[in-house]
């Protein structure tokens, strides 16, 4: 037996997992995620309809929640966990519209039904021009990412 002085390195991962504990860990990873975000969703209303704080008390839970929506998708689009085909203008426009109509729809709701004195106009125009810069903000992200996800899937594929 010959000894080089050099210990051999391990090449197995951390977690010794076979292909299908990874599956059974990743899916028990995205329930936890999802009721993790549901929870945060939960609190957030809670606490503002229920206890009747003011937003600027969990601000910081929205904009975590809004972040880490971003880039979730984002990072899906781009590994190519969510596939896209060829991105089109038109379908990117009609998904855009679909959630300004929802968060507009949600906005309003909010502010006009579930509070008693509700909004004036210019302050839920206000709100909606949030809605729509936000939106729009997450699908050029998304659009971004899918296009960079393609790109480097299709670079994969060619070497």
């Amino acid at each position: 037996m010959i000894y080089s002085g050099m210990k051999a390195k391990n090449k197995k991962p951390f977690l010794n997992m076979d292909e299908r504990n990874k599956q059974v860990a990743l899916r028990i990873i995205a329930i936890m995620y999802f009721l993790t975000i549901l929870s945060m969703q939960g609190i957030a209303l809670y606490r503002q309809f229920v206890l009747g704080q003011e937003l600027s008390e969990f601000k910081d839970i929205a904009i975590i929640m809004t972040v880490n929506s971003l880039f979730l998708i984002s990072a899906l689009l781009y590994f190519g966990a969510i596939p896209i085909r060829l991105l089109k203008i038109k379908s990117l426009l009609l998904i855009y519209l679909l959630f300004v109509v929802l968060g507009s729809a949600f906005t309003y709701v909010k502010y006009n039904v579930f509070q008693s004195p509700g909004l004036s106009f210019k302050q839920l125009f206000d709100k909606l021009i949030i809605v729509v810069a936000i939106i729009g903000i997450m699908m050029f992200f998304f659009a971004l990412f899918s296009i960079l996800g393609k790109r480097r899937l299709d670079k994969e594929i060619e070497d």
